[in-house]
């Protein structure tokens, strides 16, 4: 029985990172046994990668149940997801993978926040070679895509393998999904409410469609980053006259979030996000057979392919955002056989099995 020590954040808060580090720790593998130090720095959306003294202090926390379970059972293998480009979270993985790598034979990173290369050349020269010096070489990384920046090759990995993410299918109790023929156009957002999600870009195209004569109705569900940024949301709203085409759902789970799906025409995800590294909404929304309108950034042109599943526009362009979503107003045939291609592509290739059992193959030959 292979053992795997995985350090990471499992929900609360509810995001991508969190919820597949949950799938695996809740994986019921036959031949690799799982034992998890939770990470608990973020209760909500707006603590996210904000330092505080109760994460100080967490930090030592995380060191103690490491050793302790490397000693009490035996186990060779870390598993490990790096920081995003963002100071504070790197600065606690260096003070944890500082202490705690040394114990073990083999440490697999798994850049699920994308993009701490890039951030890492931007710094000053002794920060960087210090950073590099305690996350280096480790026995594997795993990225999700290709098309992500190269962080592991920048800490010069031994080995770098792409795994894809993979979902349950939430879908298969709702099928088949008869979806209204209304004039409005309803578009689901869903995740973090922050700029770089491109949130304030899906408003301005909103507008724009709504100048048109477009009649559009949008659905955010999610939390805000911050209360600076809700704010600016809300402005932006109030100066538009958006208020009633824009519903704020908040944070949704279960069937509350997939109804979300059943009801809506398209899901938009016009992200430019610094740490975007795959965008499990994208299949979420493959699985509920939407059509998607998201961006060419990272790993998604990857994910979603150009008039086959969805649409991908220019990141940060409400004109470009825009334009794709009227195509799927004005071609609504199309627009379905997006969705239904999209629905066999997440069958074919992203289920949840055909990720786990990648993982596993990974650790069973450590």
């Amino acid at each position: 029985m292979k053992k795997i020590l995985v350090i990471g954040q499992i929900p609360p808060p509810y995001h991508g990172q969190a919820l597949m580090i949950a799938r695996l720790v809740n994986a019921n593998f036959e031949d690799v046994k799982i034992y998890h130090v939770r990470m608990s720095f973020s209760k909500s959306a707006k603590s996210i990668g904000k330092p505080s003294i109760a994460k100080f202090f967490h930090v030592f926390h995380i060191i103690y149940k490491a050793i302790l379970y490397k000693f009490k059972y035996k186990i060779n293998v870390l598993y490990y997801p790096p920081a995003g480009p963002n100071l504070s979270p790197i600065i606690r993985d260096l003070l944890i993978l500082a202490v705690i790598r040394p114990f073990f034979r083999h440490t697999v990173y798994h850049f699920r926040a994308a993009g701490i290369s890039e951030y890492l050349q931007k710094c000053s020269f002794a920060f960087r070679k210090l950073a590099f010096f305690i996350y280096r070489k480790p026995s594997v990384s795993i990225q999700l895509s290709a098309l992500n920046p190269a962080d592991g090759k920048y800490f010069q990995s031994k080995e770098i393998v792409v795994i894809r993410n993979g979902l349950e299918d939430a879908a298969i109790s709702y099928l088949p999904i008869k979806r209204s023929k209304n004039e409005v156009f309803n578009i689901l957002y869903i995740g973090l409410l922050r700029e770089s999600k491109g949130v304030l870009v899906l408003l301005k195209a909103i507008k724009k469609l709504l100048i048109q004569g477009y009649k559009i109705h949008l659905d955010l569900v999610g939390d805000f980053i911050s209360e600076e940024f809700e704010e600016t949301f809300k402005k932006y709203c109030k100066q538009e006259k958006l208020g009633q085409y824009i519903n704020l759902a908040g944070v949704k789970t279960g069937s509350d979030k997939w109804d979300y799906f059943v009801k809506a025409d398209a899901l938009c995800f016009p992200t430019f996000f610094e740490a975007e590294s795959f965008g499990n909404v994208s299949l979420e929304a493959m699985m509920f057979e939407l059509p998607i309108v998201t961006t060419k950034w990272r790993a998604i042109p990857d994910i979603v392919e150009e008039q086959v599943t969805g649409l991908l526009a220019e990141p940060k362009d409400a004109a470009s955002l825009a334009e794709k979503i009227e195509f799927l107003i004005q071609n609504p045939d199309i627009a379905r056989n997006m969705g239904q291609r999209g629905r066999d592509t997440f069958l074919k290739t992203y289920t949840l099995d055909k990720h786990l059992e990648s993982m596993r193959a990974l650790f069973t030959r450590l």
